[in-house]
């Protein structure tokens, strides 16, 4: 924008397609220090409304700010303890504020059935190592890799967090015709187009929750859909026996390597 400032962000769009990227604008203004930009923000919630925005660093002043799970840098910036220093658990998030405890819930199954489902790590460059987690709202995205019933060619199963509870979804990558780019960057824009995702491809969702894994969590298949029913439809509980707070999986071990990063019928990104 000429004469203001505006806000983007690389995985979330206004639009499908289009070159319209900003979610917050501005008045106009010569300020070239954010923190002084005064007056009303333009923000899009479908459309162009209004509002009051407030603005401060989002710096680390001492350790306590990186939850006691980091060390607070000289710049500002927390830096988080890796496995190697804590045993099993690497945190992720900006200020090290979750869990992520690889040894024990890199790799879940459900108690009916052994349905297997992984964390899985990817490589952003060609030829580069597979370390970047796969993730949505500071949570690994689990993929299927095992025991799904009727599970066909191409199909991908993932577990992924929504800001508030798990979704289960399912999707066929043959059927998409979709890249293995556009299957990463679709899941990471998950947030301006959730609305069209919870369609039919989302068959199960749990309670709400703000825990760090699905592990210990209800989760229920969503049935019958319509006016009828409440916002996620009909809902019939997965756990054994239907026992309410029992949870559907529990921690296995590590991550699983295989050669296919997110499921089946897809390679490794590179």
């Amino acid at each position: 924008m000429s004469g203001g400032w505006i806000f983007t962000h690389p995985y979330i769009r206004k639009e499908a397609t289009g070159d319209e990227t900003w979610l917050l604008r501005s008045p106009e203004t010569d300020e070239y220090d954010l923190l002084n930009v005064q007056g009303e923000w333009s923000i899009w919630l479908g459309r162009i409304d209004t509002t009051s925005v407030s603005i401060s660093c989002n710096r680390c002043r001492e350790d306590a700010d990186c939850n006691l799970n980091g060390k607070c840098e000289d710049d500002g910036t927390c830096t988080c303890k890796t496995a190697e220093e804590t045993g099993d658990t690497n945190y992720i998030g900006t200020h090290c504020e979750v869990k992520l405890k690889e040894s024990t819930c890199g790799t879940i199954k459900s108690e009916e059935g052994n349905v297997t489902y992984s964390i899985q790590r990817y490589s952003e460059s060609p030829g580069a190592p597979a370390t970047t987690l796969f993730q949505q709202y500071n949570r690994p995205v689990y993929t299927h890799i095992e025991n799904y019933p009727n599970a066909t060619e191409g199909d991908i199963f993932w577990l992924l967090y929504t800001g508030r509870r798990w979704f289960g979804l399912t999707f066929n990558i043959i059927t998409l015709n979709a890249t293995e780019t556009e299957v990463l960057q679709g899941t990471q824009n998950f947030h301006g187009f959730w609305s069209n995702t919870y369609n039919e491809g989302t068959i199960y969702v749990s309670d709400a929750t703000i825990g760090d894994s699905p592990v210990g969590v209800d989760f229920y298949l969503i049935g019958e859909r319509g006016d009828q029913f409440g916002p996620y439809g009909a809902l019939y509980p997965l756990q054994k026996d239907g026992q309410e707070g029992r949870g559907l999986f529990r921690c296995t071990g590590p991550p699983t390597i295989r050669n296919d990063t997110f499921g089946q019928g897809i390679e490794d990104f590179q």
